[in-house]
């Protein structure tokens, strides 16, 4: 098997996981209930395009931390209208909840993506206080390349501080290299100038942060390996970080820890907040 072909079957996911559609209609559903039951205002724009908005589930009380989560889709699918189902059990752990689109690719580059996250974050900083959270007690939370975009807001100096106090990375990806050499750059137009510059590099991340690298063992190779690298690169950077790999979890399990309380992950988070 030639590089390209191995790239493409290790982000084949569709293929590896015959049921992933299930998943994704659980999650469509489930998001539906939630925006009906849940307090919430929706499509909050934060930019000057259709993608450039945020779904946010207010706590009950001021001054509450936020939850921030970015989805994933190889930079080119999902919405996130899929994850409103996480809102849910966090409201109820006391958390502002605030869900992150963004325009996909082809129709906008991968640094364009980027920015845009970068500034949906000083805009939550911003603007959070209006549905009771506290900018200065922010979880930051991506799944998929959706934690490479978690990663670059820690590695952005912010000029009053991130007020970041913990990150939770699910099944990241963080070196954009295989991903321009597998089917999907077809859409993602990477070149070797945006791999060099966009790649992850956790010794520019800004603590002090807690940080915890989830990945499913039941994943591709790529997805385990990346997270592993990552999370080593991390501490040799000096950021100590908890390294989880999910026994008997997927690409598409692994996100719904985010749905019910008593998930490791959101324990996790939730101790000494």
């Amino acid at each position: 098997m030639d590089e390209t072909a191995e790239f493409d079957e290790q982000f084949n996911l569709r293929k590896r996981h015959p049921i992933a559609r299930l998943h994704l209609l659980k999650n469509v559903v489930q998001s539906h209930f939630v925006q009906r039951i849940q307090k919430c205002q929706l499509d909050v724009s934060y930019g000057d395009s259709s993608g450039q908005m945020v779904d946010i589930f207010p706590a009950m009380k001021a001054g509450s931390p936020v939850f921030m989560f970015i989805h994933g889709g190889y930079f080119r699918a999902l919405d996130k209208r899929q994850y409103r189902y996480i809102a849910q059990p966090l409201v109820k752990l006391g958390y502002t909840v605030v869900l992150v689109n963004y325009d996909l690719a082809p129709l906008v580059k991968v640094s364009d993506i980027n920015r845009q996250v970068l500034k949906s974050f000083q805009w939550i900083k911003d603007n959070i206080r209006q549905w009771n959270g506290d900018p200065d007690r922010l979880v930051l939370c991506g799944h998929s390349v959706g934690a490479f975009l978690a990663a670059k807001i820690l590695e952005e100096d912010w000029p009053e501080g991130s007020g970041i106090k913990k990150a939770v990375l699910l099944s990241g990806l963080y070196d954009l290299g295989p991903m321009k050499r597998s089917f999907l750059n077809r859409d993602l137009h990477l070149s070797d100038a945006d791999v060099s510059s966009l790649n992850a590099r956790p010794e520019l991340l800004k603590g002090p942060v807690e940080i915890l690298v989830a990945v499913g063992s039941e994943e591709t190779e790529e997805f385990v390996s990346q997270s592993r690298r990552y999370s080593q690169e991390l501490e040799s950077s000096g950021f100590h970080n908890d390294l989880w790999v999910l026994p008997g979890l997927n690409h598409y399990t692994v996100s719904r820890l985010l749905s019910y309380q008593r998930s490791p992950v959101l324990k996790w988070m939730h101790r000494r907040n």
